[in-house]
């Protein structure tokens, strides 16, 4: 099944996107995201649509000290230019993913992933105070109730063996500059289990169906005729905290057409 969206959408903790390196930082009471983005190629198409990899670093943390409130939804709306073809990608299903490690969610479901990265979160136990943990991070082609997901897989074995699994829900959007949008609840997910920190994330996956060399994620340069660079909104990035916290910021992508 092929997914029209824009260029791209991640995920599990925060997705923006831009051509060139760059850092966008929203901040607001004691919550602080920074995030650091970068799309490959460049240059781009006018016309269609090229394979693209996109990386993402995200930071949250609270710069009055202290552990910043719970991340408890994020939505990402995503620019109507561009394509998430899924057509002919092997699909996984949750309960391939959960309860299991990176390495039994690689044996179920390798020829799923269309990401991998990292993540640094904090697990915070009653009456024990938060203990800093590090683990693997998966993002899965996935099907859930007949409809196209993401399932983001989270892994860690400090202080002890822990696996969650994010899913982001993938909607279409009518009208507007935005087609896409992408959903998760992360308390669905982790509970009260802990507070994702930080993210790094390398969204790529080039596959071959029917003959034909295909990638999960594609963008084109939407540039007029005549203009060989152009800049529009790729993302519109919001997040919800617990305590009734809201954050969103507009992630700007710029690309230059490919002769």
């Amino acid at each position: 099944m092929a997914k029209r969206a824009a260029a791209l959408g991640l995920a599990a903790a925060l997705l923006a996107c831009a051509s060139l390196a760059t850092a966008a930082v929203v901040q607001k009471g004691n919550v602080r995201i920074t995030v650091l983005s970068q799309i490959l190629p460049y240059k781009l198409p006018r016309q269609g649509t090229d394979p693209i990899a996109v990386f993402v670093s995200g930071h949250l943390d609270a710069p009055k000290g202290g552990i910043p409130d719970q991340l408890q939804k994020m939505t990402v709306r995503v620019n109507r230019h561009g394509l998430l073809q899924s057509r002919g990608l092997p699909t996984c299903q949750v309960t391939q993913l959960q309860p299991a490690s990176t390495e039994r969610a690689l044996a179920n479901c390798a020829d799923a992933v269309i990401g991998s990265g990292q993540f640094w979160a904090h697990i915070v136990l009653p009456d024990q105070g938060a203990y800093p943990t590090h683990g693997r991070l998966l993002i899965f082609n996935g099907r859930q109730g007949g409809r196209p997901v993401l399932f983001t897989h989270i892994f860690t074995s400090n202080p002890f063996f822990s696996s969650f699994v994010l899913v982001f829900k993938i909607k279409r959007i009518a009208k507007g500059a935005y087609g896409t949008e992408l959903s998760a609840s992360l308390p669905q997910a982790l509970g009260s289990w802990g507070y994702v920190d930080r993210i790094k994330l390398t969204l790529k996956r080039k596959y071959t169906y029917r003959g034909k060399q295909l990638s999960y994620f594609n963008s084109g340069c939407p540039a007029p005729r005549g203009v060989p660079r152009v800049s529009f909104p790729l993302a519109l990035a919001s997040f919800e905290f617990a305590g009734g916290l809201e954050l969103s910021t507009k992630v700007e992508k710029a690309c230059a057409v490919k002769e």
